[in-house]
């Protein structure tokens, strides 16, 4: 018998810089949460004008749909994906 193969479902990762570049979202898969049913933990920071992440303002953990409808929501209200990711790794 053949196991089936088991895929995460696609969740949206990297960081978004807002239009005045004073904040940056991350948005990362929640490694704890089910494959089938992922959650998407976001962090908002504070960044310099150069869009790098200086502090922490708040942390969010959201289902997928939410994540996914917000990371939609900023990209066509002007915010933009950070080509470069600050850490490649991570997202």
């Amino acid at each position: 018998m053949v196991d089936p193969v088991r895929r995460a479902v696609p969740t949206p990762s990297g960081w978004l810089i807002n239009p005045e570049k004073k904040l940056v979202l991350f948005f990362i898969r929640d490694p704890k949460s089910l494959m089938r049913m992922p959650k998407v933990i976001t962090q908002l920071w504070y960044a310099t004008p150069d869009g790098i992440p200086t502090k922490v303002k708040n942390t969010r953990t959201m289902e997928l749909e939410d994540a996914n409808e917000t990371w939609f929501e900023l990209l066509s209200n002007g915010w933009e994906l950070v080509e470069h990711q600050i850490n490649d790794d991570a997202a």
